[in-house]
């Protein structure tokens, strides 16, 4: 049975990695200086240059909602937060050998994010995430989700025990979801210039038998576009009642380094909440998570490529 026809022109509206501005926020945390050592070296292979942001609280706003929160350029920052900023940079420039800008703003950090996301034009945010749990998890959210949420570009949220830099086994999940198969060009940019094996992990809910021979055909063309692009990869379908634990598991089994998602909201106004799925595994997983907006798609304009440069 043909599965699928390559075609040469990718589908317009598919976001393709192009990683030249990268925001690093920090609060000089320990988990913060992972999303440094994540981000620094990705800056290094992609020659891409780091805008290092600190944000500065004011207790006049700390009981506000952040939409309320003004945000402010801070022109005198405190001088102590100046310098350890300053020597980060430093640091960050005479390790990874890249250029970097320091950004300080007032104001809490999530709204000081999305205003050095908008002046600086960023490709990428490289963050740390402490994750959450409980009701922070389901009624709150950290203020990772908060910018994964709303950020207009990729997002790759680093956990403290994320400490081997660099992305040697990406795990690509692939469900049902329209989406779903927006993320492959971008996995097959970072592969190529981080040397990785990807990962198909192909993510069933049903055990219905036509269901599944569907699903194989979607599988089928995701895995011809990552062969033909030279990548090392291995596919596998996993069923079950919970996916982004089944990713997580499986990605520690392959010694994963990098899980790539779309964001996949629940709701039908754009920003409002993150699916299921992408809340869970930006707010467990123990290894790097890039999550990526997925484009508007509709019944009406849908790819049937999924992004892929097939059509099945």
């Amino acid at each position: 049975m043909l599965y699928g026809i390559i075609v040469h022109i990718i589908h317009s509206n598919t976001f393709i990695m192009a990683i030249k501005r990268i925001l690093i926020p920090t609060d000089f945390s320990e988990t913060a200086q992972m999303a440094i050592a994540h981000g620094g070296y990705m800056a290094k292979l992609f020659k891409a240059k780091i805008y290092l942001m600190h944000s500065i609280e004011s207790a006049v706003y700390g009981g506000l909602p952040v939409e309320m929160v003004p945000i402010l350029e801070e022109e005198h920052p405190d001088q102590l937060t100046e310098q350890k900023l300053n020597h980060l940079a430093d640091g960050i420039v005479n390790k990874y050998n890249v250029e970097i800008d320091t950004v300080t703003i007032a104001g809490i950090p999530v709204r000081g994010i999305e205003k050095a996301v908008m002046d600086n034009n960023i490709d990428l945010i490289v963050m740390g995430t402490h994750g959450a749990n409980g009701f922070e998890e389901y009624f709150l959210g950290s203020n990772t989700l908060k910018v994964v949420n709303n950020a207009p570009c990729p997002v790759i949220s680093v956990q403290m025990f994320a400490k081997r830099v660099g992305f040697s086994n990406i795990i690509m999940p692939i469900d049902n979801d329209l989406h779903s198969r927006q993320k492959v060009n971008n996995v097959i940019e970072l592969a190529k210039v981080y040397k990785s094996t990807v990962h198909i992990l192909g993510l069933l809910e049903t055990d219905d038998v036509v269901d599944e021979k569907k699903f194989e055909i979607k599988l089928n063309t995701v895995e011809h576009v990552i062969k033909h692009s030279n990548i090392t990869y291995t596919r596998k379908l996993i069923r079950g009642n919970n996916l982004a634990i089944e990713a997580m598991n499986y990605s520690k089994e392959v010694g994963g380094d990098l899980i790539v998602i779309m964001t996949g909201h629940e709701s039908d106004i754009p920003g409002m909440f993150l699916g299921a799925f992408a809340k869970h595994i930006v707010n467990h997983s123990k290894i790097p998570v890039m999550s990526i907006v997925p484009e508007a798609t509709t019944i009406e304009t849908f790819d049937p490529a999924g992004g892929t440069g097939v059509i099945i």
